[in-house]
């Protein structure tokens, strides 16, 4: 019952809607104007549950990249510009500091 009770929170509904931007995440006044409130709103909002619209984009964008690194015969850079980064130096970093290791790490540690 807990989980259903989570799976209406605010946070996961930005959640699906990151996922389903496909690669364009709305940035949070877009994201607040989807939810008919206020950027101030959603943020107080996400905070009572505990998160951030910023750590909620950060955690889609390594699990779809993670998902892209495992399944997919894609390149890196191609990975990078599919979840909107401009270059792949920066989808590098970001990936490292979320994971802990770098793209090219992660698809070998976790490759069949």
């Amino acid at each position: 019952m807990e989980k259903l009770k989570e799976d209406d929170g605010l946070s996961q509904k930005i959640r699906k809607l990151i996922i389903n931007s496909n690669g364009h995440s709305p940035s949070l006044d877009q994201a607040a104007a989807c939810f008919h409130m206020s950027a101030r709103t959603l943020h107080r909002h996400l905070k009572q549950e505990g998160t951030s619209y910023k750590e909620i984009l950060e955690s889609v964008t390594h699990q779809l990249a993670k998902e892209y690194l495992r399944n997919t015969a894609l390149n890196i850079q191609e990975v990078s510009y599919l979840l909107g980064y401009s270059d792949q130096a920066n989808f590098r970093r970001a990936f490292k500091r979320m994971g802990g290791m770098t793209p090219s790490e992660y698809r070998k540690a976790n490759s069949d």
